[in-house]
């Protein structure tokens, strides 16, 4: 009987927690939403900025709501916790010339990390949230 009790309970405690899960997975999408809005209105060509204080789950879905809002190369930073969250996007077509993966080589060191990907997508991470107006300085020149 009680076996079957802590069953029950522990069922209902699952069910919660993909629910909860659930609801912030849909707060963040919305949220990521507003701000590429945001910033797909006040940048022109390309975006590298630094739009909240999220980690780099945050960062990524900005970047992916960002897509297809706009047609160029994307490099946000993110920190949060003492931890700095880098993500880099760059459509297909654009890929001969810049590279997200190597964003993301090139600046992450300056956070004192690392990270990489492929040439459309990549992200990395760093502990130095002190440099994050340094790396956002080298990433509009390595866009420029």
């Amino acid at each position: 009987m009680r076996a079957a009790h802590l069953e029950k309970v522990e069922l209902e405690v699952r069910d919660w927690e993909k629910q909860s899960a659930k609801t912030a997975e849909t707060e963040l999408r919305s949220r990521a939403a507003q701000i590429a809005n945001q910033l797909a209105t006040s940048h022109a060509g390309k975006i590298s900025a630094s739009p909240t204080r999220w980690g780099r789950e945050a960062a990524q879905a900005v970047v992916d709501a960002l897509k297809s809002k706009f047609k160029g190369p994307i490099f946000l930073v993110s920190a949060t916790n003492g931890s700095v969250a880098l993500v880099a996007s760059v459509p297909k077509e654009m890929t001969s010339t810049f590279q997200a993966n190597r964003l993301i080589q090139e600046i992450a060191p300056i956070v004192g990390g690392k990270g990489g990907g492929r040439p459309q997508n990549a992200q990395g991470a760093g502990k130095d949230a002190s440099k994050i107006a340094e790396a956002l300085a080298k990433a509009r020149e390595l866009l420029s």
